[in-house]
């Protein structure tokens, strides 16, 4: 589930990310070599977060997305569904494949995106959930990292393990091929933040990016794309867009500083755009 805006995110629904997440990982550790931490969720994990008031706002998100293996399976060891099942998930009644659990009054999701070879979308099954075919898939498995994660999870058992995480180059691919085809602000924010607090650096984050242009990643050409076509200028689709995401819509009674920190935002995301698609030009 997405907002419009940051500021629709509860933050003690945002909160109960984390310890889903660990929640989950813990209960699918016969599918670990088969999956990884995909969305809004992965700049939790792999960028630094800094605080102050011009700072950006950390990424919220409600939900829990894993990239699958297209033939991922625990053999005789249960299934996704069943394991997810044990720890209070059920299958949503409005949305197929996706998994819900209500907890201190908020609703968390838990969905799974797949790669299939043969089509850009539709679904796929996946042990036994359907899974949302999504190009790029199979690069963020290929080389996510392997990141240390603790805290307490949706039981309040402390937790310590190593997770999957999507690393920045194919999340930032997946991240623009969203905004290419939803043209939602969070998408455009959650790249923006990630190339700025990224935390091996944001020249990291950029070459990382371009290795993915030498990769076969299907989901390349639309990431380029929308570089080429959505963030031009800064009142393009995508630096308008994630300063919406931050400040909402603009208003006669926004402050000086509220101006000035929406169009640092509309020029910082034009110039991600000009510095990735440089990176693959070089």
């Amino acid at each position: 589930m997405k907002y419009e805006t940051y500021g629709e995110y509860d933050p003690r629904a945002v909160a109960q990310t984390h310890p889903a997440f660990l929640t989950v990982w813990s209960a699918l550790g016969s599918y670990h070599d088969d999956l990884v931490l995909l969305g809004g969720l992965v700049p939790h994990y792999i960028c630094k977060h800094p605080t102050g008031d011009a700072a950006l706002p950390h990424p919220a998100t409600l939900d829990v997305d894993f990239g699958v293996a297209l033939g991922a399976t625990a053999g005789q060891y249960g299934t996704l569904s069943s394991d997810l099942r044990a720890q209070g998930f059920r299958p949503s009644e409005k949305q197929r494949g996706r998994f819900e659990k209500a907890c201190g009054g908020f609703t968390l999701y838990v969905d799974f995106l797949v790669e299939d070879g043969d089509s850009p979308r539709g679904t796929r099954m996946v042990d036994d959930v359907s899974a949302s075919v999504m190009p790029g898939v199979v690069r963020a498995l290929a080389t996510a990292r392997q990141i240390p994660i603790e805290g307490a999870d949706l039981f309040g058992a402390r937790q310590k393990m190593t997770a999957r995480v999507c690393d920045a180059g194919a999340f930032l691919v997946l991240k623009l091929r969203a905004f290419l085809h939803r043209q939602q602000g969070k998408d455009v924010f959650d790249l923006l933040y990630t190339l700025l607090h990224y935390d091996g650096g944001t020249q990291a984050a950029v070459e990382s990016f371009a290795r993915e242009s030498k990769a076969k990643n299907p989901a390349f050409a639309d990431a380029r794309t929308a570089l080429e076509e959505l963030f031009g200028d800064e009142s393009g689709p995508a630096p308008i867009k994630a300063a919406h995401f931050v400040f909402g819509a603009p208003r006669t009674s926004d402050t000086d500083d509220i101006r000035l920190r929406r169009l640092q935002v509309q020029q910082d995301t034009q110039f991600a755009g000009r510095m990735l698609l440089q990176a693959i030009e070089s």
